[in-house]
């Protein structure tokens, strides 16, 4: 029983808790972002952390959008141009953008202008925590869940021993 308890304990899909500027220690990280479309891959991520404020630089593995907004396609569509991240050609002929980050293992929307199309696509991007370097969190909460797993198997164990005992008297 202890065994099963545990590998439900240790192997349910995490859930994501939103992680904020002010939980990250200051400083510029290689992070990875989920994209909800292989047609628009980001291999690489720069996440800069400044006092309360997040923004990261990604780069895309193609050059086929013109620009991204964070948001839907049909917010998009009404937008003014100053919402836009118009994307930055590097020396290897790669498309990055600059975006703001309101929180990491956070699912968000973010729109992206085809070049070829000429039309907005629909995105869900998340920057996810779990690939920050040690010592980016100001709060590791990897110590903390091992000690709520190890303290709930050590209850479940006198809770069986008692009951065990109880029976047998």
């Amino acid at each position: 029983m202890l065994v099963i308890m545990a590998v439900c304990l240790c192997s349910c899909e995490k859930e994501l808790t939103p992680i904020y500027a002010d939980e990250i220690n200051d400083g510029t990280y290689n992070i990875e972002v989920k994209s909800s479309s292989s047609m628009f891959k980001i291999i690489d991520c720069q996440l800069t952390v400044a006092g309360e404020k997040m923004t990261a630089v990604m780069t895309l593995s193609g050059t086929g959008y013109e620009k991204l907004f964070l948001g839907t396609r049909e917010e998009a569509d009404i937008a003014p141009d100053s919402e836009f991240s118009y994307f930055i050609e590097t020396a290897e002929g790669r498309y990055c953008y600059e975006i703001p980050v309101e929180a990491l293992d956070k699912e968000f929307s973010c729109a992206g202008f085809s070049i070829r199309k000429q039309k907005w696509y629909d995105r869900t991007l998340v920057f996810m925590s779990d690939t920050l370097p040690d010592g980016a969190l100001k709060f590791d909460p990897v110590p903390v869940i091992i000690i709520v797993t190890a303290s709930l198997l050590v209850i479940s164990a006198a809770v069986i021993i008692i009951v065990k005992r109880k029976r047998g008297k």
